[in-house]
């Protein structure tokens, strides 16, 4: 049976309200300067830490500041690889050309569809149950999302500069 998640996040914020079945259980803080952040889920804390802005691999920590796994991402094919602790990798790829749709699946047992507006979505899947992938799908998007916007000031004051 498939279930559903819901995040509610503001327009101009990094911060993410994870909701299920209406209640709060969970949050993905990002710092504001860098691409670390923090994830709350169910009482358990977890840390994406991303060695620089533009850094191709983010270490995933647990409570006692234990490796959970590692996200690789390949910034020109839009494309992540999620590897987690003793599981199979999973890819993170967006699932249309406007980039609100994306999948997080191992191509086995586990497939998780997200879409989103600008400041809201929902995760659909079976088997919701893993919050750190759930996160780390979040996560990706976030990331994705603040290297588009650091391209379109780039473009943009290049532009200006040029005039």
């Amino acid at each position: 049976m498939k279930k559903a998640v819901t995040w509610t996040k503001g327009m101009f914020h990094s911060a993410h309200q994870i909701l299920c079945d209406g209640q709060i259980c969970g949050n993905l803080i990002f710092e504001t300067w860098n691409n670390h952040a923090f994830g709350i889920m169910w009482q358990k804390n977890y840390h994406f830490k991303c060695n620089g802005f533009l850094n191709t691999t983010t270490t995933i920590y647990g409570d006692n500041h234990e490796e959970l796994g590692t996200i690789t991402f390949h910034i020109w094919q839009f494309r992540a690889i999620i590897t987690l602790k003793n599981e199979v990798p999973f890819s993170w790829n967006y699932s249309n050309g406007w980039l609100n749709s994306w999948t997080v699946s191992n191509h086995q047992d586990r497939h998780l569809n997200f879409k989103a507006s600008s400041s809201s979505g929902v995760v659909l899947g079976e088997n919701l149950d893993n919050e750190l992938l759930l996160l780390a799908g979040l996560y990706i998007k976030e990331f994705f999302t603040r290297l588009l916007v650091v391209f379109i000031v780039f473009v943009v004051f290049m532009a200006v500069l040029r005039a």
